[in-house]
């Protein structure tokens, strides 16, 4: 049991590290390498849900880092969209 704790957390951290991190406005001045752009769509989903899920679109694309450039809900719909810009 001593050394599963370690070793869970251990997984942990790792998996963290390898995730994509969110940039803001300031920020783009120091990206160099911008490597395409994607879009999610949650039905039924949160804001919160949706940049989950453009940081996971972004570790699968292999970058770094992502800049949302538009996030939202379309009327009283409860479909959230987003899109973001993916950087090496």
């Amino acid at each position: 049991m001593k050394k599963i704790i370690p070793s869970l957390l251990l997984l942990t951290l790792s998996f963290s590290v390898f995730a994509a991190q969110e940039i803001r406005s300031s920020e783009m001045a120091n990206m160099k390498e911008k490597i395409g752009t994607i879009s999610v769509e949650k039905n039924d989903g949160t804001i919160d849900e949706a940049v989950t899920a453009l940081s996971e679109e972004a570790d699968k694309k292999g970058a770094a880092y992502y800049h949302i450039t538009s996030i939202g809900m379309e009327g009283m719909g409860t479909d959230v969209r987003a899109t973001a810009e993916i950087y090496k």
